[in-house]
């Protein structure tokens, strides 16, 4: 019985170290997994992509903002119509003359558009036609440009320069002395070419109207009237201007 026993402990121990060896085996014999890849790998096998941003858009910005303009960079724009009246001489006679202007405002620094100016027929002369009295008719008007400085002040100053056509001519008066002739007793005329630099004071009255007083200079050329000086209508011109409009 003893022996029996002595038997079946054995047996015992034994299929337990049998065991624990089988265990012992299959944790050796397990793979290890390995869940990250080796920076080589990755950088080997990725496939990369590479984004290249053009850098001509920020050039052409760049040359814009070499450029510098007389009238800055386009940030306001405005535009006004304008009614004046100026005083000149015409062969030792003052004339009084009316206008219209209007034009566009750029950046309160620049204005560009287009005036007419017609003669009140007031002066007479008795020297053209023998035993008669003529008057003289006309205008002139073009396109303009206005150099404009410190506009948002109060007063400031501004320098106009027009250009255009103009056209002159003799009349014979009406019996009362009243009102020119019409065309059919018209004794002379003739079309010329002007060009009329000048400098005005202008005064911000409101936000929307401004009045603007100066003086410029007209020359002319190509006209050619009976018994008249080729420069007589070459004098200054002394005005007052009445602006409304968005400034």
């Amino acid at each position: 019985m003893k022996k029996l026993w002595i038997i079946v402990i054995s047996l015992m121990i034994s299929s337990s170290l049998m065991a624990q060896e089988s265990d012992s085996t299959k944790t050796e014999q397990k793979p290890v997994v390995n869940d990250t890849l080796p920076k080589s790998d990755v950088n080997t096998n990725t496939p990369k992509i590479i984004y290249y941003q053009s850098t001509e858009p920020e050039r052409r910005k760049d040359r814009r903002r070499d450029i510098k303009t007389l009238s800055g960079s386009m940030s306001h724009s405005g535009g006004f119509g304008a009614l004046s009246f100026r005083s000149t001489k015409f062969r030792d006679e003052s004339l009084v003359l009316g206008g219209l202007r209007g034009g566009w405002i750029i950046n309160r620094t620049l204005g560009i558009g287009i005036e007419g100016h017609g003669i009140i027929p007031t002066a007479k002369f008795d020297d053209i036609e023998t035993g008669s009295e003529v008057n003289i008719l006309g205008g002139y008007g073009g396109m303009f440009l206005e150099m404009i400085f410190f506009s948002n002040e109060v007063v400031h100053v501004t320098f106009p320069v027009s250009g255009g056509a103009g056209w002159l001519g003799y009349h014979r008066t009406n019996e009362d002395n009243t009102m020119p002739s019409p065309l059919d007793k018209e004794v002379d005329s003739d079309v010329f070419w002007y060009i009329e630099p000048g400098a005005n004071l202008e005064f911000n009255v409101s936000r929307n109207f401004r009045l603007a007083l100066g003086v410029s200079k007209r020359f002319t050329q190509d006209m050619e009237l009976i018994n008249t000086d080729v420069d007589a209508f070459d004098n200054l011109n002394y005005f007052i201007t009445l602006k409304i409009g968005g400034f």
